[in-house]
């Protein structure tokens, strides 16, 4: 024990010196203190970047959420400014509704909508979107009504298209094409010509985009020319819908 305090008051008297030697030996103990914990600070250090990655990768990760969430919102609000021009230039009577389910198969094509009886809508009321004819009401709940899209393989409409206005049917094709049945090869028909509905049928009135004409073929044995055509609705990207009602 006297040996030991002996001991320890000698190396704080000899450290507590401040002479050349003193420091030097000051000196090298630090650096083999420096050098000893060199690994357990590295490591340390490590540790401290690899928490720090984290917590910047979870704030990176919410940014790219609200950064989707503010897109989304863009473009919502976008498509309700074009929905709501829309409304205001045309002469009909419309209702906005929103899609709330999606129904694609191979027999049919449809849609739901959050408008229904309680809306005073009724079977076969046209539905539009900003760009032309989607479809009409094909079911009607209380709050809700199923639409039969224009792709649908058994949706057939009249229309008219061309110069002269020469009567046809457009018939559904694939990807969002179609045809328009009954033209005779006399009329004038042009790529870029835009389809119409005719008005000759109690659903559709007259004057709704149905469709732009993509290709002409007249070199076929049939008396009737071959019109294809690029359906006018936006079948891909859509929230809301228009209802036209009487």
């Amino acid at each position: 024990m006297a040996l030991f305090l002996c001991l320890s008051l000698s190396i704080i008297l000899y450290f507590s010196s401040q002479s050349p030697i003193v420091n030097s030996v000051k000196s090298e103990i630090a650096e083999f203190i420096t050098f000893i914990k060199y690994p357990a600070d590295w490591y340390e250090g490590l540790l401290s970047i690899k928490k720090e990655n984290e917590i910047l990768s979870q704030e990176l990760l919410k940014q790219n959420l609200l950064n989707t969430e503010l897109i989304k919102y863009q473009k919502e609000n976008q498509e309700l400014k074009k929905m709501l021009n829309f409304y205001n230039e045309q002469p009909w009577s419309l209702k906005v509704g929103k899609i709330v389910n999606d129904n694609f198969t191979y027999l049919m094509r449809s849609l739901i909508i959050n408008l229904g009886k309680n809306d005073s809508i009724e079977t076969n009321y046209p539905v539009l979107d900003v760009n032309g004819l989607v479809g009409k009401i094909i079911a009607v709940g209380d709050k809700a009504s199923q639409v039969q899209l224009i792709n649908d393989k058994n949706f057939i409409v009249s229309v008219r298209v061309g110069k002269d206005l020469v009567l046809g049917e457009f018939i559904p094709g694939h990807e969002g094409m179609g045809i328009i049945d009954g033209i005779y090869k006399t009329a004038e028909i042009n790529v870029d010509d835009i389809v119409y509905t005719s008005g000759i049928s109690t659903i559709y009135p007259e004057g709704i985009p149905v469709a732009k004409v993509i290709a002409v073929n007249k070199d076929t044995d049939k008396p009737f020319q071959e019109v294809i055509v690029k359906i006018a609705a936006d079948l891909k990207n859509y929230n809301y819908l228009f209802v036209l009602y009487n």
